[in-house]
């Protein structure tokens, strides 16, 4: 049970490009466009970390 509950948090933790208003909210935080994050997210994968360091060292 407690697997489950991590597993749930962890996804929640990850970096979702639908709904829209989820990408928007991800947008903000990240100080970039929405096309920016499509492609970081594509290169790198949906860690919200990961992406960070791409889009620093992008600029």
């Amino acid at each position: 049970m407690s697997e489950d509950v991590n597993k749930m948090l962890a996804e929640q933790l990850l970096i979702h490009l639908e709904p829209e208003w989820e990408r928007r909210n991800w947008c903000n935080w990240l100080g970039c466009s929405e096309d920016e994050l499509e492609h970081a997210v594509t290169y790198v994968g949906h860690d919200p970390d990961n992406v960070r360091r791409f889009l620093r060292q992008a600029r």
